[in-house]
């Protein structure tokens, strides 16, 4: 083995030349390194960061399990080490690591799980997250959580690694080092998905004909990018027919293939060879001698969708940044080409959303109860969505995985020690019998947690026991989760309802008369499995078209289940009628019907607590109307707050969601009306006395005009101010703005009949550039009204000439 000392006789990569800035930049906070594909990022950061350690460990974070093992099993290479001794990965259900490792790669998943377990990360001296741009949830996760760590820790170094400018990134961390890449010439050519004829071609055909348009392609390296499994498996039969005796090699880069199958397609070795993958190649994996790539433009992604609780799989266009980090692919060794199978003039998203604004927030929910930060007080690249996170924290509440505080409780904290979605976690837990777990309930957590149900399978209990008999991954999960539980396994019990109507209590469907179930999301699922009871719950519920289908399970459920099982929901309402009063309106949901109401007049400190919390759940406009008066205050403080005119408290939704109790709280009492909350009574207590007279100087409420006239500003939600005005009477002006000239100001132009004639907040260059044409067309339509050659040199006016002339 290599010692620390000598791995400065390192490959020598694009990245080489900054190896004293990296090591200078270590200990001196986050540092972000801005590395193109190519420069030697994955390879060289690490081992860096490894030799100035001092015996500690280095932790190296990979979004890809398939990018953990390939990079993990170069750096033990370069260490000159069997790996999983000095260098050492852990992933999912696989681990080679020992006493002696010191460099460790791993996923963000098994990061959070040891944040969680140790938050302190003793022994721990760098922790580098790699292609941060890709923006997972758990990598934005992880990177909130190792601030506060280094917060706590001040010899913990941080090192984020991104492939792609992020301006997020960028504004958080101030401290950044760019290194060029290393990417020969790639020719890029398109080529739309239709035949001679205008016919779209499926997939597989487009890959071929894009394939065979290479006249030495079969002795080439190629590497073709595709949605998922279904078009890899489906293009990999149309290339073998194609393919000659003794040309390359068809191969498959995915997740389901094995170890050495993957080895095999990321092997120079093998020969020349048509790799087909999904996006785990677009990045951290090198495949050396690829000069071909054909990439589909396409991505498989699981969208959440927050108001039904179902994920939705699509596959949708991929952003002009992962189209040219595939490009890239074709660039690593020599000049290569690429071929897009989508038309030249069709416009590609910059980047990809981030992962957080389409995810399911239970599993974060759990994660953040567990850490015990506030979510507010965390370092968010982007916070998650304050509502969708509400709405998690009940669901764990129902589960009694969080106390009535939101704190975590022990149910909570054996979840993280089962490894999965907190809702199965809940299965297995409710689901354990006096002499054991059955076995029929086990193999559906582990199908759920596989996600290898297929809707359609009325037999999924003997593909489900065939799947646990040939998987690894499969046994190992099942025995993780029985030594968790302290408990054996049942043969041979069915599946407790209990255990069911927990765990998917807002799964619960009513039959209706079409025989598709109702439930309380408002969506219906159509049973893909023989189901004739009047309930019904649906553990695996998949989008079909615009609807949805699902694999259900009989539930018999009496009177009395209906309200222990229903979904509690709380509603403040103001009637007209018993004398205007507020009620609170509690129902009992299930299946999409009410099953119990009951109302309760609520009024005094009751009142207030209600109508706080009801309002801090919504949108804060959205959740009761507010007078325009209020809503321009608002704006009119945060604009002088934006650009520092008055000294004024936090104005943000967040600030003032947050202080309701200060300054709304003590204008409401019994008489306060739902469309008459006292807004605007509130804000101005909360600006203060002072805060509103200087808003009111410098940004007020009306102007006075170059013609005297004492005209409204209108202050958009975004922008700046606006004034509207006959265009005569801003004659003689060059500017208009407020605040001493510090916030301009939007002119609405007006004709004399009050039609809009230009928008400007450039009064001197409407004057040079746009009048003339204005003057021309506007002076034969009101003659009238003067429309001098020279607008500067005339008094403003809202007068006719024949007034002007009469001194009136």
């Amino acid at each position: 083995m290599r010692r620390p000392a000598e791995l400065s006789d390192l490959p020598e990569l694009p990245l080489s030349r900054y190896r004293r800035e990296f090591l200078e930049a270590l200990g001196q906070g986050p540092l972000l390194l801005e590395a193109e594909p190519g420069a030697g990022k994955s390879t060289l950061a690490p081992l860096w960061a490894f030799a100035a350690a001092n015996g500690r460990q280095v932790w190296l974070i990979q979004p890809r399990i398939l990018a953990v093992r390939g990079v993990a099993r170069r750096l033990a290479d370069l260490v000159g080490d069997e790996l999983g001794q000095t260098v050492g990965y852990q992933v999912p259900f696989e681990r080679k690591l020992s006493q002696e490792t010191r460099l460790l790669v791993m996923t963000p998943g098994i990061l959070l799980q040891r944040l969680l377990a140790d938050p302190e990360l003793a022994g721990v001296t760098t922790v580098l997250l790699d292609e941060v741009h890709e923006r997972a949830v758990d990598q934005d996760v992880a990177w909130a959580f190792l601030q506060e760590v280094a917060f706590l820790r001040e010899d913990l170094s941080l090192v984020l690694m991104s492939a792609t400018p992020d301006p997020a990134l960028q504004a958080q961390v101030p401290q950044r080092l760019f290194a060029p890449g290393r990417c020969f010439p790639v020719a890029v050519s398109y080529r739309a998905p239709g035949d001679a004829r205008g016919h779209r071609q499926p997939l597989e055909a487009q890959v071929a004909s894009a394939l065979t348009s290479i006249a030495d392609w079969e002795r080439r390296t190629t590497l073709v990018f595709l949605p998922g499994w279904r078009a890899i498996e489906e293009c990999a039969q149309h290339i073998e027919r194609l393919r000659s005796a003794g040309g390359p090699a068809v191969v498959r880069l995915h997740s389901r293939v094995s170890e050495s199958d993957q080895r095999r397609a990321l092997d120079p070795a093998t020969g020349p060879r048509v790799i087909l993958a999904t996006n785990i190649a677009e990045t951290s994996l090198t495949i050396a001698d690829v000069t071909l790539v054909i990439d589909s433009g396409l991505a498989r992604r699981a969208v959440y969708e927050q108001r039904t609780g179902v994920t939705r799989l699509q596959t949708r266009r991929i952003s002009l940044a992962s189209a040219e980090q595939r490009r890239g692919r074709a660039g690593r060794v020599s000049a290569g080409e690429c071929i897009r199978l989508w038309p030249r003039e069709e416009a590609l998203a910059a980047v990809d959303l981030p992962e957080i604004r389409g995810t399911d927030l239970l599993p974060l929910a759990l994660r953040l109860a567990h850490w015990g930060s506030p979510v507010e007080d965390l370092p968010w690249l982007e916070a998650p969505n304050r509502l969708a996170l509400s709405g998690a924290r009940a669901q764990l509440q129902t589960w009694n995985l969080l106390d009535d505080k939101g704190g975590i409780t022990a149910n909570g904290q054996q979840v993280a020690a089962f490894g999965t979605h907190p809702r199965l976690a809940v299965l297995l837990q409710t689901g354990v019998e006096a002499d054991g777990l059955p076995e029929s309930l086990l193999l559906l957590a582990l199908a759920l947690h596989f996600e290898a149900l297929d809707n359609s399978a009325e037999d999924w209990l003997a593909l489900a026991q065939s799947e646990r008999r040939r998987n690894p991954f499969w046994q190992r999960q099942a025995d993780r989760w029985l030594k968790v539980l302290g408990c054996t396994e049942k043969h041979g019990a069915a599946i407790p309802d209990e255990a069911l109507q927990l765990a998917f209590r807002d799964r619960i469907g009513h039959r209706q008369e079409s025989g598709r179930y109702r439930l309380n999301s408002g969506i219906s699922v159509e049973p893909d499995n023989t189901l004739h009871s009047e309930w019904a719950v649906f553990p695996v519920i998949a989008s079909r078209g615009k609807g949805h289908s699902g694999l259900g399970w009989a539930l018999s459920l009496a009177d009395s289940d209906l309200r222990d099982l229903s979904q509690r929901e709380e509603t403040l309402k103001y009637t007209g009628k018993q004398g205007r009063c507020w009620q609170k309106v509690t129902q009992w949901r299930m299946g999409g019907s009410v099953t119990d109401e009951t109302c309760e007049r609520i009024q005094g400190e009751r009142l207030v607590t209600a109508l706080l919390n009801d309002i801090r759940a919504r949108p804060l406009v959205a959740a009761y109307p507010w007078p325009e008066s209020a809503i321009t205050l608002w704006r009119r403080a945060r604009l002088a707050v934006q650009e520092s005119l008055v000294s004024l408290p936090d104005v943000s939704e967040a600030a003032l969601q947050a202080s309701l109790s200060m300054w709304l709280a003590p204008f409401i009492n019994d008489s306060a009306r739902a469309d008459a909350l006292p807004w605007e009574e509130g804000l101005r207590f909360y600006l203060g006395f002072e805060g509103v007279r200087s808003l009111d100087t410098q940004l007020p409420e009306h102007v006075v005009l170059p013609s005297g006239r004492t005209a409204p500003v209108e202050y958009p939600k975004e922008g700046w101010p606006c004034v509207g005005g006959k265009l005569q009477e801003f004659f003689g002006c060059e500017q208009f703005a407020m605040a001493g000239g510090r916030v301009p100001v939007r002119l609405q132009l007006l004709s004399p009949n009050g039609s809009p004639l230009a928008v400007t907040g450039d009064l001197a260059s409407f004057w040079r550039g746009a009048y003339p044409e204005v003057r021309k067309e506007m002076r034969g339509r009101y003659p009238k009204h003067p429309w001098p050659e020279d607008p500067l040199t005339h008094a403003p006016t809202r007068s006719t000439k024949r007034h002007l002339a009469s001194g009136r």
